[in-house]
């Protein structure tokens, strides 16, 4: 593939995350939450193509967009989430704790690279974070628990990324 042809592929690839997570979000309020699981699992896929496109091409204008496409991703499926199980206390919780916890995992490794800190996002608790919202959303009486456990994949990245900072000498 010619180089200029690589901005055209991420964008293709970044206007199908966030494309499909607004179909999701539409499909979770529409009550159609197995639709709304297929969706997100678009959006996952492509996700985990730009992020590791992202990763091993370097390209940094890539990695920034990729993960503002991820987060806005995650925003618009998990809001609507939230919104769709309001008469649920606990699922609508976790669907803002999986949300919030995502956002402050992206916010303290953008923090520390900024602070000249080495922390890598790992694709595996990225992956594992939103396969579990896909399979809440597929299976919509394991809604709550697998938002659950998605808030703890983000929050064992908080913990992760501290210790990682932590470890290291002070940038030069």
């Amino acid at each position: 593939m010619e180089p200029r042809d690589r901005p055209a592929v991420g964008v293709a690839l970044l206007a199908a995350i966030l494309l499909a997570a607004g179909a999701a979000a539409a499909l979770v309020l529409t009550d159609r939450w197995p639709l709304a699981a297929l969706a997100t699992a678009v959006a996952a896929a492509a996700v985990t193509v730009t992020g590791r496109r992202a990763k091993y091409t370097e390209d940094r204008r890539l990695t920034f967009a990729d993960s503002a496409a991820e987060r806005t991703g995650d925003a618009v499926v998990l809001a609507a989430v939230a919104w769709a199980t309001i008469e649920e206390p606990a699922v609508s919780a976790a669907a803002l704790s999986a949300l919030v916890l995502g956002y402050l995992a992206t916010y303290m490794r953008a923090k520390a690279t900024g602070l000249g800190f080495m922390v890598e996002e790992s694709l595996i608790a990225r992956g594992s974070r939103i396969g579990l919202v896909v399979l809440g959303l597929a299976w919509r009486d394991a809604l709550g628990p697998a938002l659950w456990a998605a808030s703890a994949v983000s929050l064992f990245s908080v913990m992760r990324e501290a210790v990682e900072v932590g470890r290291q000498r002070e940038p030069a």
